[in-house]
């Protein structure tokens, strides 16, 4: 896991060297990483002794994603550079097979249903080189606080259903992928009260939806699930954002702020809280800069997120009209995730 330095606190990329050094510092990244695979297939005899082809690996890396960091180069600066980290890596790079869907998108765009749910469930494939490329992935702090941020996400939701007693309450998913926290925090509550939970989804990938659907199609009757298929960036501006969402008890966002700029991200707060009910309870999702797996995510996978502190996520809490008193930032418990919460 590597750190950047403080000018990371906005996302933004900071000084690096130009774009031939920077090509040929991946190159000799990528060249030491192959070297180092190589060496460790001889001495875990093709990768037979598991424990040590992990370690050996996780090492490989680890030292390969220290070297990336030191240029400086974050954010778009290392999209180009990265692909001759590929060029030279590759052929051992794409067995992982998170780390090849992070960097190939098979469904258009970074984190989505499909990769979430590998990494709520933890898994791993079957190749024995491959498998320890995903360990080396799901180790990570960031898809480990995508899993702490799905739990506390789904003991939210859960304990905000029990709180209204019988009542109906309306849970509201804004990118919702998989919606596994959804699904967990429904299962966690007695059955005889998941008769009074509505749920809607909203989500851009058709295919998301329909695997959320079927996820939730044991806990949530049939007419009590509205899976929506929406442009989540024009969300603020659509005349039908408010019936589609109507007065939701739970609105979550998890994952959709990272991928948002302040502008955007400031209007659909104001649209959640416009529309959450009497008493109900907000909580938005946003990575914060201090992300260790960043380097990892970007020179490997193209991942780039916007990243935001306490203190940015509070001002646009501000600026999306939720009074102070009724907002505040928490984290997911590693603090690598964090949340804006805002109660009604």
């Amino acid at each position: 896991m590597v750190l950047g330095p403080a000018w990371r606190d906005r996302g933004e990329a900071g000084p690096a060297a130009d774009e031939h050094a920077l090509r040929t510092a991946a190159r000799a990244a990528g060249e030491e990483l192959m070297a180092r695979l190589r060496l460790a297939e001889e001495r875990t005899a093709g990768w037979t002794d598991t424990v040590l082809t992990e370690m050996l690996v996780d090492a490989a890396l680890s030292r390969c994603m220290t070297r990336l960091a030191a240029t400086g180069a974050w954010g778009e600066a290392n999209r180009l550079p990265s692909g001759e980290l590929w060029r030279v890596a590759g052929p051992l790079l794409d067995l992982g097979v998170l780390q090849h869907c992070a960097r190939f998108k098979p469904h258009g765009y970074a984190g989505d249903y499909e990769m979430l749910s590998r990494i709520c469930e933890d898994i791993c494939c079957d190749h024995p080189l491959g498998r320890a490329f995903d360990r080396y992935f799901q180790n990570q702090a960031a898809p480990q606080a995508v899993r702490s941020r799905t739990e506390q996400t789904a003991a939210a939701i859960a304990a905000h259903c029990l709180s209204r007693g019988r009542r109906r309450c309306r849970i509201a998913s804004v990118g919702a992928g998989p919606a596994i926290d959804v699904r967990r925090g429904l299962a966690a509550i007695p059955q005889d009260r998941r008769g009074q939970v509505e749920v809607v989804l909203l989500d851009l990938d058709p295919h998301a939806l329909e695997f959320a659907r079927q996820g939730l199609a044991p806990l949530v009757a049939a007419e009590a699930l509205c899976c929506e298929r929406v442009n989540l960036f024009r969300l603020p501006g659509w005349t039908g954002a408010a019936a589609v969402l109507g007065r939701p008890d739970v609105l979550v966002c998890s994952g959709l702020f990272d991928y948002l700029d302040d502008g955007t991200a400031a209007a659909m707060i104001a649209l959640f809280w416009r529309q959450l009910a009497e008493g109900g309870l907000l909580l938005v999702g946003n990575f914060a800069p201090h992300n260790p797996t960043r380097a990892y995510m970007e020179w490997i996978g193209n991942w780039y997120l916007t990243y935001r502190t306490a203190d940015e996520l509070e001002r646009l809490g501000i600026e999306g009209n939720i009074p102070p008193h009724s907002l505040s930032v928490t984290a997911e418990r590693l603090g690598v995730d964090l949340f804006l919460v805002g109660r009604a």
